[in-house]
Formats: C-alpha cells, sequence, structure tokens
C-alpha cells in the first residue's frame, strides 16, 4: 500500500493541527512544500519590502516676467510654480478638477499647501524662458509621493471629503499561477486551485479580477482594434492599454519524494515543493511591485496537495488584496490614444503636446506620430477612471482648446474603447502665432480667479489678456 501526501514548508506559521495516519507521524517531520507562500518571504518586519507609490507628473510652471524684472527671478518663480502645478495635478487624482477649481482656496491651503514636500525628485527641466505668450514658462516632468496627497485630502473634515474627494474605479486584476510537476511532464500547468482561490479573495475585497487566458485575449481584441486605425502592430503592441491594471504571475515546482516503507510495511511518498517564484507587474508602468524567489525549508505536512495549494491560495489572496498594493491600487489614472485628425501639419501637430500638459487633468503626454492625412498620435495619461474620461474630455480638455482656438475648432468625432479621435473642424484656426503668442491653456476654462492673479501680476499682462481672461 502506498500513502502520498503532500508537505508544506513554511517558516513562522503554525498550520491548524490536520489528522494523519500513525504510520506518518513515525516518519517525523515532512520534507513540506506549498504553505502560504508570500507570508514566507516576508522579512523580519512581517511585511514585504515595498517601495513608496509615485505619480509621474509632467507640468508647466508660469511667471510675469515684467513683475519679477530679473530673469533669474522669474526663472525661480515659474519653476516654482511648475512644482506647485505639479503637485495640484497629484492632488487631481483624489480631488475632481471642477472642486478644484470651485474650491481653490481650500484646496491649495488645505491640500496642496501640506503636500509641497511631496516632490521625491526632479526627472527633467526646461527652461522655456520668456515665450511670445509674455510669460516665462518653465516644463518639468517630477514623481511625486502619492501617501502624502493623500494623507492631505484625508484630514479634511467629513463634509469637506463628501464634496471633495472623488470616486476611484476599481483596478483589475490578471491572475496566473501555473504548477509543474512530475504529472505535467515538465510543463506549466494552471494551478486552478490557487488561481480561483486569490481570485475569490481579491473580489472579496472589491477588485476586479480576470484569467490571464482572458487578459490575453483582450489584449490581442485590442491590438486588432489599433490595427484597424492604421497603426503598425509594432506600434499597436507598445501603446495598446493592458486589460489588467496588475498582473500576478507564478510558477510553483513540485517533485515527489522517494517511497518510504514503514515497520508496518506501508510505504509512504510525499509531494514536495522544490522551489517558486511569484511577482505582480504594475502594467501601466511595468515596474515589478513586487518578485519573490524561494526555495522551502523544511517544514508542516498536509493531508493532500489540493487542501495545501488551497491554504496557499487563500494566504497569498490575503496579501494581494490588502496592504500591499494600496499605495498602487489607488492610483486613479488612465492611459488613452488620443488621435486629431486634420492637423494642418506636423511641426504644428508636435507643439499641441504643450497644449495639452498645461490642461490640469493631464498628466503626462507622450507623441506618437504624424500620419498621412493629418491624423497625429498622441498617447495621454489623466488623473482619473476610464469611465470618468468623457466627462474630463468634453468639460475640460476640448472646453479648454476650444477657449482658445475658437468655439467648435475641436470635436470628438469617435471614441471607441481607449482609443479616441478628435476631429479638427477649423484647420486655419490652429496657426503658430496663435498657438505661441496666444494665453496659455492652464489660464483658458476651468480656472479660478485666484489661479490666475497668482501669474498675471503686471499691468502688460492685465492689458494684453483682461478680455480674455475677465480681468
Amino acid at each position: 500500500m502506498i500513502l502520498t501526501s503532500t508537505c508544506i514548508a513554511f517558516s513562522g506559521f503554525k498550520p491548524k493541527q490536520i489528522g494523519v495516519p500513525m504510520g506518518i507521524k513515525k516518519l517525523g517531520i515532512c520534507y513540506v512544500i506549498l504553505l502560504v507562500i508570500f507570508l514566507m518571504a516576508f522579512p523580519s518586519t512581517g511585511m514585504p519590502q515595498v517601495k513608496p507609490a509615485t505619480i509621474v507628473v509632467s507640468a508647466e510652471g508660469l511667471a510675469d516676467p515684467n513683475f519679477y524684472k530679473d530673469k533669474t527671478l522669474a526663472y525661480d518663480e515659474a519653476l516654482r510654480d511648475a512644482k506647485r502645478q505639479a503637485i495640484e495635478k497629484a492632488v487631481g487624482c483624489y480631488v475632481s478638477s471642477q472642486t478644484i477649481v470651485e474650491n481653490y482656496t481650500l484646496v491649495r491651503d488645505r491640500v496642496i499647501s501640506k503636500s509641497e514636500g511631496a516632490i521625491k525628485r526632479i526627472l527633467k527641466v526646461v527652461n522655456g524662458g520668456i515665450q511670445p505668450d509674455g510669460f516665462y514658462h518653465v516644463w518639468i516632468k517630477a514623481e511625486v509621493l502619492a501617501a502624502p496627497i493623500r494623507n492631505a485630502v484625508k484630514a479634511l473634515s467629513r463634509m469637506e471629503r463628501i464634496s471633495i474627494i472623488k470616486e476611484r474605479g476599481n483596478p483589475t486584476f490578471s491572475v496566473g499561477l501555473y504548477i509543474i510537476s512530475p504529472d505535467s511532464w515538465g510543463r506549466r500547468v494552471p494551478c486552478e486551485v490557487c488561481n480561483r482561490e486569490i481570485a475569490n479573495r481579491l473580489r472579496s475585497f472589491g477588485y476586479k479580477v480576470i484569467s490571464e487566458d482572458e487578459a490575453n485575449r483582450q489584449l490581442q481584441e485590442r491590438i486588432k482594434l489599433l490595427l484597424a486605425q492604421g497603426l503598425t502592430r509594432e506600434v499597436a503592441s507598445q501603446i495598446v492599454k493592458k486589460p489588467s491594471d496588475i498582473s500576478i504571475n507564478g510558477v510553483i515546482k513540485l517533485r515527489r519524494s522517494q517511497r518510504v516503507r514503514l515497520a508496518s510495511g506501508i510505504e509512504v511518498q510525499t509531494t514536495l515543493l522544490t522551489a517558486w517564484s511569484i511577482e505582480a507587474i504594475d502594467n501601466h508602468t511595468t515596474e515589478i511591485i513586487f518578485s519573490e524567489n524561494f526555495r522551502p525549508p523544511q517544514g508542516v505536512m498536509y493531508n493532500d496537495e489540493d487542501e495545501a495549494i488551497m491554504d496557499v491560495g487563500s494566504k497569498v489572496g490575503d496579501v494581494f488584496s490588502q496592504d500591499i498594493f494600496k499605495d498602487y491600487i489607488l492610483r486613479p489614472t488612465h492611459d488613452v490614444i488620443l488621435t486629431f485628425s486634420g492637423m494642418p501639419d506636423r511641426q504644428l501637430a508636435k507643439l499641441m503636446k504643450k497644449e495639452l500638459l498645461g490642461i490640469r487633468s493631464v498628466l503626462n503626454v507622450i507623441f506618437r506620430e504624424f500620419l498621412a492625412g493629418g491624423d497625429t498620435v498622441f498617447e495621454v495619461e489623466f488623473a482619473g477612471s476610464r469611465e470618468q474620461f468623457s466627462d474630463i474630455l468634453d468639460g475640460i480638455i476640448l472646453k479648454a482648446l476650444n477657449a482658445k482656438y475658437g468655439k467648435d475648432t475641436f470635436s470628438i468625432r469617435e471614441e471607441r474603447g481607449d482609443i479616441v479621435k478628435i476631429q479638427v473642424n477649423n484647420p486655419r484656426a490652429i496657426t503658430r502665432e496663435k498657438l505661441e503668442q496666444g494665453v496659455p491653456t492652464q489660464l483658458v476654462a476651468n480656472v479660478s480667479q485666484e489661479r490666475i492673479k497668482e501669474v498675471v501680476k503686471s499691468p502688460q499682462l492685465e492689458d494684453k489678456y483682461k478680455d480674455v481672461l475677465n480681468l
């Protein structure tokens, strides 16, 4: 007679006692596998070491050179303003843009000012100097710590939070853990029990979960959609938005121990965990949030492999559904492909990137392509969930552009999935003169008078923009 049981290796945890045949007890402690994978990997503090979550933001700072006189002073003020704008954009990930406008003084004093130390580092600075629009411009790309901003927002009174904190869309996880065992002949076989346990636990915390196979299917559908828009497969593969926000992947390697004959004549053969590896990837940034490789020590025995794997799945689900990823899954940002049809020429199309960066809800912009027929492709990251994007597009982005270039110059032609096509109805309205000498987009539409007064300080600029900015 042969008894087969599963042993789980685990350090620092005492599982429930499970009844086993007397003959097996004579073996002593088995070589063990598969127990609560993640807790094994924790350092002495009991929690994994996760890097602080950050939000990368591109921002434009303005200063009135007529007021500061000296160019060095104007540059310093424009740089300070760019940092404030970076913080304000990051705050916009947790506070609606409209609320910032309507409660600018409150948000500035209670949130933005208390988050000024949140800039972790400046990744890039572009000194634009005095531009034809009359302002001194500085552009920066900054890495902003999310925690201080969230804490400042949470510090508002209950009534303030009700009106200010905007709802976050639930993140989507894809889960794909695999087993390599003697029964699989060296091939990776989906660990259905483990995946199901992890998925159930994540769903119990309100997260969306799809399988790795479903994520791959949706990914190919999105690539086909981009190909149908005229993009090459290479470009489509680079810019396509993955169906899941966070991917959990891992491999569990099993082997059988040698058979042991007990004094009673019973033969015992155990299943051992030889190694495992698991990682979680933020699909927005391709950053590996968590990664661990492990070879287990000796440990405790379970009755069978299914019970062991279910326990592993449950514990891993606990870890993934609680504190480890809270700094990542609370990032309410989203990427879309924004296509402008009918831009006059490539140079003006590239300059449109700066116009978009001046808008509060736009965090980052990448110029991708200028296609035949005047189609310009941008990859845009904005503050908000995909469900909120239609309102942001209509009420903020297009509103700001039309306020500068003329009513109905831009309109939405098509919105499908993560691809939005904007029609330039009046290409003649987009001129280099208006683009360079017109009022900065950050000061038109969806901006408070307090913000305008922060940067328009001299009689010269007040006189130039009095009609446009209602000064």
